[in-house]
């Protein structure tokens, strides 16, 4: 018997630690605050709280001002402000009136205008050597005015004055096709004098396909009070 009360003993001990635990597990969820859906028909707030911190912003001579007037605007955003760099405005060159004149110098002259990547506005007569730069300036930067015109002849020989063959071939074929085409349609170069140019005029142009410049803004009349200040700005 006594050997039968051991093991009895020992188990009601584990009934009795067993029931103890479930007391205090029952204990502590009943003293756990009660989550956001359990809490029930809360009552509303009087007014809404205030911001916190509260700012305040002061003036030199110690009165409060309203902090919002003294935000200033932000830049606007610059695609170019990653690169620390400003594009730089398009320059135009305008040509008006250009007689021609030697090859060489108009070709460095055209080479170095295609280099600059300025627009070029043609506006008036472009003879001879002049009209090179159509074989050295992108057509997307070129345009024609209304009084615009391409004048082709010969390349003569300046001390002799006769024809140089290789060289107007070597001119003629410096221009784009449609120029080319529109020489040959009326002879080829064996048909032009020397006394006699060919004129393209800003109409025809405009007709293959090339961009009609922009009218010019009218220029502003000087007083005679505006000539004066030029007169004397000059001798100054």
């Amino acid at each position: 018997m006594k050997k039968l009360a051991a093991p009895m003993k020992s188990f009601g001990n584990l009934i009795l630690m067993t029931l103890i635990c479930i007391a205090i597990f029952i204990v502590f969820m009943a003293l756990r605050p009660a989550n956001a859906g359990m809490q029930g028909n809360l009552p509303t707030p009087v007014q809404a709280l205030p911001k916190y911190p509260p700012v305040i912003c002061v003036a030199p001579d110690w009165v409060t001002e309203i902090c919002e007037d003294r935000q200033t605007p932000l830049p606007k955003s610059n695609p170019l402000r990653a690169f620390a760099r400003e594009r730089a405005p398009k320059v135009r060159t305008v040509l008006y009136d250009e007689p021609g004149g030697e090859l060489s110098a108009h070709v460095a002259r055209w080479q170095a205008l295609a280099q600059s990547d300025d627009d070029v506005e043609i506006r008036g007569p472009c003879d001879s050597a002049c009209t090179l730069i159509m074989g050295y300036v992108p057509t997307e930067r070129l345009c024609f005015g209304e009084y615009a015109s391409l004048r082709f002849h010969p390349v003569r020989d300046a001390i002799t004055d006769t024809p140089l063959e290789k060289s107007t071939k070597w001119m003629i074929n410096s221009y784009p096709q449609d120029i080319r085409l529109w020489i040959e349609s009326k002879g080829g170069w064996e048909k032009m004098a020397l006394m006699q140019m060919w004129t393209l005029s800003a109409s025809k142009l405009w007709a293959m396909g090339y961009r009609k410049c922009e009218p010019e803004a009218a220029p502003v009349p000087w007083t005679k009070r505006d000539a004066m200040k030029n007169y004397r700005s000059q001798w100054n």
